[in-house]
């Protein structure tokens, strides 16, 4: 079982920067489907240690650049989640939040994505990804060149429809997790792997929650 002798090395020899990037990923994606704000903050860590781990261990030059756009979104999501807090708190539709559920409980205002809406997030992900494909094909040496800038253009669409709160975001991840499954599993990243299997799991967790809300 050459694959579970991989996952138990990778587990030994993960660095402090491994677990952190790990423990705070999952988090962030858990947070996220129980829909709760401090997910951002989780996603503000995990990204800007999983961007030095992309770039400089695994060579993934598109998800590396994904994770600095993660990064900054985690600051755009915080204030958008908080922002619709407030405007439903100043329309009287919630009941008054105190210091310790202002971040816990945000805007219920998940809505079901349009047709118009999917055909933006598949034509964005299919040219956006071929363009970043040839852009760093063309520059570096990256792993799984294309599947890696396919992923990266389509999270970038999905990191938008989580931030604007549709349902449906949680249908691409488990696509663009899945995929990234065969990209970790190929490029010796057994761990990384793994910890996208539980991120599956997880959005359709965060589906069927969302769902009921």
């Amino acid at each position: 079982m050459p694959r579970m002798t991989e996952l138990y090395n990778q587990i030994l020899a993960a660095g402090p920067l491994d677990w952190l990037a790990l423990i705070t990923s999952l988090a962030y994606v858990w947070l996220a489907a129980r829909d709760n704000n401090w997910c951002w903050l989780f996603a503000a860590v995990s990204t800007a240690v999983w961007a030095w781990q992309s770039f400089v261990v695994y060579q993934l030059i598109s998800d590396g650049f994904l994770q600095l756009f993660y990064f900054v979104m985690a600051g755009v999501g915080i204030w958008r989640w908080r922002r619709n807090k407030v405007g439903l708190i100043e329309q009287g539709s919630t009941q008054e939040a105190s210091p310790d559920t202002e971040m816990i409980r945000p805007n219920r205002d998940i809505q079901s994505m349009t047709a118009r809406e999917h055909a933006y997030v598949l034509l964005f992900g299919l040219l956006g990804g071929w363009a970043m494909y040839m852009f760093v094909s063309s520059i570096f040496t990256s792993a799984a060149t294309l599947p890696d800038a396919l992923t990266t253009a389509f999270s970038i669409a999905t990191t938008f429809l989580l931030v604007w709160r549709r349902l449906e975001n949680w249908l691409y991840w488990i696509v663009i997790d899945a995929v990234y499954v065969w990209i970790y599993f190929n490029t010796g990243a057994t761990l990384f792997a793994l910890m996208m299997v539980i991120n599956i799991g997880m959005a359709i967790y965060g589906y069927l929650n969302w769902r009921r809300k």
